[in-house]
């Protein structure tokens, strides 16, 4: 039996609802966006958790809660088209998966045994795993990244018997363990992120609170430490923005609380905070115990983006906020969300957001058109290949 996440549609003592009439709540997110096409990861039960987007922004890969990886490609028009390529079903859950910054064609996905599986999408198969075995059992992993020049491979584990929680290096095109980090975190390491254009530095967020950014070009961990934050509750969720004003690097993370900050690397100064509660109140709804934070991106422009949502009747509401002057303004209102999203993507090429999520769908959406009619249920049925349902998934709050 496949792990069945519970769902994160929790019980409120007031059912959610919009904190504003129709009319203003158009008034605030002017930009109302339709799916352009939606298709369901399997007839069985499942939870979409993992999205990468390749180079090109032609393939896309999808980690699920059945521990199956799975290929699609994206057609001109958005029609979302699955790939034959057979991938093995894996024996643990899959912990995140990836592209490769320079080659559509080479894809990464990451277990919580202790592999990082390197696929070949030209010969259809699994080339090459990545795993420490260097004190015995391997590491349970926990996610991974690769860094902007494809050259490094850091994955991240719980915290094993010994009590120390590591970060892993591999060189992947001599396909070898280079060493690894333990003194810089004393829990479960959540979310590695390298820096989008920086191959060395890398930022690491974890259970204990601590965001911490490295010069992996050092020769030693102490050495490649550069800055720590602390947040004072587990992570999430992290990425590298841009300060539009200054050019200088930001840091955004998404708690377990679903809570928001952002940081200026640099000065290491908290840019801003903001609070379940906060959020609720920025995407015009009532329930905060409902909002679902599901993370930062960039936009095409640089402009920072936060996706959120409800987690009232299955996801009914997903909207997105723009950044601007140490606040969140509303943005656009995602029409006829059917699932609690876990997982996103954005595709510049295409101006389209790609989400999965708790009732197994996969949706693509066009960010750049507009709609003031919302879309019928009968255009979204002729969209909607499969049909899935799901079952229930916690999230630590």
């Amino acid at each position: 039996m496949f792990d069945d996440p519970q769902s994160s549609d929790e019980e409120s003592p007031v059912p959610d609802a919009d904190s504003c009439d129709p009319q203003q709540l158009q008034s605030h997110f002017k930009s109302s966006v339709r799916s352009r096409s939606e298709v369901a990861i399997s007839l069985k039960r499942t939870c979409g958790l993992h999205l990468s987007l390749s180079s090109d922004s032609r393939k896309l890969a999808v980690g699920s809660s059945r521990k199956e990886l799975q290929l699609y490609q994206l057609a001109e028009n958005g029609d979302l088209l699955v790939e034959s390529t057979d991938f093995d079903k894996f024996k643990s859950p899959i912990r995140g998966v990836r592209f490769f910054n320079g080659d559509p064609n080479l894809l990464m996905a990451c277990t919580e045994e202790g592999v990082v599986s390197l696929y070949d999408l030209r010969l259809g198969k699994s080339v090459f795993g990545f795993e420490d075995g260097s004190e015995g059992p391997r590491k349970t992993m926990t996610t991974f990244d690769v860094n902007q020049n494809d050259r490094v491979l850091c994955a991240s584990t719980e915290v094993q018997k010994g009590g120390d929680s590591f970060l892993l290096f591999f060189d992947i095109r001599e396909r070898k363990f280079l060493g690894s980090y333990w003194e810089c975190h004393s829990e479960d390491i959540t979310n590695v992120r390298f820096h989008p254009s920086n191959p060395d530095l890398l930022v690491s967020g974890s259970v204990d609170g601590l965001i911490n950014v490295f010069d992996i070009s050092q020769p030693t961990e102490d050495d490649a430490m550069q800055y720590c934050f602390n947040v004072d509750t587990a992570i999430e969720s992290l990425n590298w923005h841009r300060n539009p004003g200054t050019g200088k690097d930001w840091v955004s993370c998404v708690t377990t609380t679903n809570g928001f900050q952002l940081y200026d690397v640099e000065s290491q100064d908290p840019e801003v905070e903001f609070d379940r509660e906060k959020i609720t109140e920025f995407i015009c709804r009532k329930s905060s115990i409902d909002c679902n934070v599901v993370g930062a991106y960039n936009e095409g422009d640089g402009a920072l983006t936060l996706l959120a949502g409800s987690n009232y009747n299955k996801g009914e509401c997903l909207r997105s906020l723009r950044y601007s002057d140490k606040s969140f303004q509303p943005f656009q209102n995602f029409l006829h969300n059917k699932q609690i999203v876990r997982a996103s993507v954005y595709s510049e090429k295409e101006n389209a957001l790609i989400t999965t999520g708790e009732s197994g769908l996969i949706t693509v959406w066009s960010c750049g058109q507009d709609t003031e009619q919302e879309t019928t249920e009968g255009s979204i049925a002729n969209k909607l290949k499969q049909k899935a349902t799901i079952g229930k998934r916690a999230k630590p709050y």
